[in-house]
């Protein structure tokens, strides 16, 4: 009887090799980075919108209390008492009251024309000493900087971005306020090029915002 011969073995297993298999992960874990960068940036971009929202209701409140009433003592303290920030980031009391921005890592604080004058020739307004009163935001991402300077420029007197962080103190609050940082000068309309070259300072950056009454 005719004996039909086996079909020979093969040795070869089916299955991934392991440089198809790293490959497959390294494409894996750049999809999940970039992912999670687009999540970051999204929440980071909402959270720059709050302040802005915020920021923009704290500025209206303080341009109106400016046009009815002398505030040449304003404060942070005294501000939050006047309903200027978002009670949710707020601790302390008194003259410990602090307010961080709704990106984190940053603080925002008011104070009144004081310690210095400011001039025409060196700061871009002119704005005596004790009226009017400059609002400060410190730590602001690059990523969020432009959005936000220029919002919030749109309702001020005059604008100002800047790499220092400024002392809360009535004199720190307007040592950064300089023509060269300037983003809006008084009268005048945001400088849209002033914006791109100093929100590009640096990783953070601190912005400034006077009202005069």
């Amino acid at each position: 009887m005719q004996t039909i011969p086996a079909s020979p073995q093969s040795n070869t297993q089916g299955g991934y090799t392991i440089v198809e298999l790293s490959i497959a992960l390294t494409v894996i874990a750049i999809l999940i980075v970039a992912g999670l960068t687009g999540v970051n940036s999204l929440l980071l971009s909402n959270k720059a919108n709050r302040q802005i929202e915020d920021s923009g209701r704290g500025l209206a409140k303080l341009q109106a209390i400016l046009t009815s009433t002398s505030v040449s003592g304003v404060t942070t303290a005294s501000a939050n008492g006047m309903g200027l920030f978002p009670t949710s980031r707020i601790t302390g009391t008194g003259a410990t009251t602090k307010v961080t921005t709704a990106m984190g890592g940053g603080e925002e604080f008011v104070r009144s024309n004081s310690g210095t004058a400011l001039t025409t020739t060196a700061n871009g307004i002119d704005l005596a000493l004790n009226t009017g009163a400059v609002y400060t935001l410190t730590n602001i991402p690059k990523a969020v900087c432009a959005d936000i300077a220029s919002s919030l420029a749109s309702i001020s007197a005059a604008a100002y971005v800047y790499t220092a962080t400024p002392a809360e103190d009535a004199s720190g609050a307007n040592t950064n306020l300089t023509t060269g940082n300037n983003i809006k000068a008084a009268g005048g309309n945001v400088l849209g090029t002033a914006i791109g070259t100093q929100c590009n300072l640096a990783n953070t950056v601190s912005m400034s915002f006077v009202l005069r009454p």
